[in-house]
């Protein structure tokens, strides 16, 4: 049943940008010669976008199928949490300035270095973040923060955005699970970044966790152990 509704979904997500590129791409073949070229451009830029929201889907759905067969190989080594945290701030924090948004970095000066993919945990906590932008109005407040907890780490992701209503949350991590369809697609979003970031977290031996109230906002915690196989990292 989980795979008639995976497939179902997968073919839902890949109709609707195939369904647009085609109408786009079939009036640009019929009305050329009388069509103003900013209208051409714009149409042309239309496919583009669907295009490459194809290739995400298809990317996304790569790396699933790799954690699921047990191919994606991940390289743990010791990385400052710090550092990557830093880098995730700064790369996001014009965004959220475009939309009036503070966004703010608060860690532990005792934040120990962690021992895993260090690529791979900076994806999960870019599209945390990225979320939190995405589904937080102008003028909101965005979060980042992280601190010791005995031999793991807390990294936590909080705002005050529109929130997740509470009968959604227990699905909020499923694949291609959206609370609001129709606002996730045209902001971009795959509805499997959240997936991702589970398998991600669950393979470092960690957790991740949401907590949500419709119009007040919402945190996503994600707990990593410091060091694969316990104890503590040097």
């Amino acid at each position: 049943e989980q795979r008639r509704e995976f497939v179902a979904n997968v073919s839902h997500e890949l109709r609707t940008p195939i369904t647009s590129i085609r109408s786009y791409a079939e009036t640009i073949e019929q009305s050329l010669e009388d069509m103003p070229k900013e209208t051409v451009l714009s149409f042309l830029g239309v496919i583009i976008n669907e295009t490459d929201r194809i290739g995400m889907i298809v990317k996304d759905l790569l790396q699933l199928s790799q954690f699921d067969s047990g191919r994606s190989d991940m390289r743990f080594e010791p990385f400052n949490l710090t550092d990557s945290l830093r880098r995730i701030h700064q790369a996001l924090i014009l965004e959220a300035a475009k939309h009036k948004m503070e966004m703010t970095l608060d860690t532990s000066e005792d934040l120990p270095m962690i021992e895993g993919d260090k690529s791979r945990i900076e994806q999960v906590i870019l599209n945390i973040v990225s979320n939190a932008v995405r589904y937080t109005p102008e003028g909101g407040r965005i979060v980042i923060s992280a601190k010791k907890a005995e031999d793991k780490v807390d990294i936590k992701v909080e705002d005050n955005g529109i929130g997740v209503p509470e009968e959604d949350l227990p699905h909020i991590f499923e694949r291609f699970y959206r609370v609001d369809k129709a606002r996730s697609r045209s902001m971009g979003g795959t509805g499997l970044g959240l997936a991702i970031s589970r398998e991600i977290v669950v393979r470092h031996g960690g957790t991740i966790t949401i907590q949500s109230q419709l119009g007040r906002g919402t945190a996503v915690t994600v707990t990593l152990p410091v060091r694969q196989g316990g104890g503590e990292a040097a």
